[in-house]
């Protein structure tokens, strides 16, 4: 008779327990979710929208390298990188540019062959007075990092960019370009033809030094046009990963704000200047020769100016 009585005051624990199941359970999971949600949230703040700058590049995230590819024919480009300006500049020197050495005079490469890339570094800094290399207001002496880097560590950095589409018509003339065996046209090339080809034009020796050197500039322009946005994720993690091969003077702390100073430049597509260093070629001492126009120019590329009293001091007749 009352069995279905007993029936539902047997089912009474049961509702109970799943209620207290789920008052606990229900924040819980609610919580869980807003937690989600909130977090989410966070990493999209955190990610910044295109064209917007989360923090704002330092005095230090500007930084100029003299790059030396290593080998038989060394080649040279002076590299500046700086956030605040957003520009990528660089300046091929050909091998053959003269710097003081010892007692008298030698080239790049017979300074580089003698005595190693850091002589040649401190060696540039006579002719190309400091001031040049350093931050535009000069507040401190800006250092001219080293980085040489060996044929093989070359292709093994640049090889994972694929294929660089450069064109030479800009560094070489027609006739050049037809003795070269090269069309007017954009080549697409890899690190490693790449640098074969530059090398072996510093060994025939034929092609003008000012225009091996222009060549030499228009390969890593297209590098860094090409692959900006790779680079702040790839190129620090792998120098580091060559570390042992490379010879630089670039610590681990400099490879962390090369880091920074290439992500800046990548968020904000930075311009990208390249050129030749010009200078005089003397085919008789086989020496290119630095002027007043090499100063002038490594002054534009660094955007960097002289005092109002050394401009006035200078334009005196």
């Amino acid at each position: 008779m009352h069995s279905h009585h007993d029936k539902t005051r047997g089912w009474q624990p049961f509702w109970a327990a799943l209620g207290a199941a789920l008052l606990v359970l229900l924040p819980l999971v609610g919580g869980t979710i807003l937690l989600t949600r909130q977090s989410l949230r966070t990493k999209l703040a955190a990610k910044p929208q295109s064209g917007v700058a989360v923090r704002m590049p330092k005095a230090e995230n500007q930084l100029t390298l003299l790059v030396c590819t290593a080998g038989e024919q060394p080649g040279f480009v002076l590299l500046y990188l700086n956030a605040s300006q957003n520009c990528i500049r660089l300046a091929a020197l050909p091998a053959e540019t003269a710097i003081p050495f010892g007692q008298g005079e030698a080239t790049l490469a017979q300074c580089y062959a003698a005595a190693g890339p850091a002589r040649c570094r401190e060696a540039l800094l006579e002719p190309l007075p400091a001031t040049v290399l350093c931050d535009p207001l000069c507040i401190t002496t800006h250092f001219l990092f080293n980085v040489t880097l060996s044929p093989s560590v070359l292709a093994a950095i640049a090889d994972r960019y694929g294929m660089l589409r450069v064109g030479f018509s800009g560094a070489l003339t027609a006739d050049e370009l037809a003795q070269c065996g090269l069309s007017g046209g954009v080549q697409a090339l890899s690190a490693r033809e790449a640098q074969s080809l530059l090398s072996g034009w510093d060994k025939d020796g034929t092609l003008p030094p000012s225009h091996r050197a222009a060549a030499r500039a228009a390969v890593w322009d297209a590098f860094f046009r090409q692959d900006l946005e790779l680079l702040p994720t790839t190129l620090p993690a792998a120098l580091r990963a060559h570390s042992s091969e490379l010879l630089t003077d670039l610590t681990a702390q400099d490879l962390l704000t090369l880091e920074s100073t290439l992500e800046f430049l990548a968020n904000g597509n930075a311009a990208v200047f390249a050129d030749a260093l010009p200078g005089a070629w003397n085919p008789t001492r086989r020496f290119y020769g630095l002027t007043d126009a090499s100063r002038a120019s490594v002054q534009t590329l660094f955007n960097v100016w002289p005092t109002e009293a050394q401009a006035a001091s200078s334009s005196e007749p």
